[in-house]
């Protein structure tokens, strides 16, 4: 009877912790689109941290510098945002490749 009402209290605690089928599908699926669109974004926000830096380099560099990091990671948030898009229908953990921010809005 003890265990009985042992697991009457844990269990909804721990079904309560997971999310539903359609609630991953939504927030995989949402982050994906958010990454896609703004995935241009980049390149002008990488300039923009490059440009904040004084590591004592000319300006041009640094803004040349955070160009073609931008690009990349303009890539890479386009590659995450259709991934994610791409396999939000499948049952399953769904996290997303770890982008900083992992979204711009």
């Amino acid at each position: 009877m003890a265990g009985f009402v042992v697991f009457l209290s844990v269990a909804p605690t721990v079904f309560a912790a997971e999310q539903g089928y359609f609630a991953k599908l939504g927030a995989t699926f949402s982050r994906g689109v958010r990454n896609v669109v703004s995935s241009p974004y980049e390149i002008p926000y990488t300039i923009g941290k490059y440009d904040g830096k004084n590591d004592g380099n000319p300006r041009v560099f640094r803004d040349v510098a955070g160009f073609f990091d931008g690009v990349f990671r303009t890539v890479t948030r386009f590659g995450s945002g259709a991934w994610d898009i791409a396999w939000a229908f499948i049952p399953g953990d769904q996290e997303g490749l770890p982008l900083e921010p992992e979204t711009f809005f």
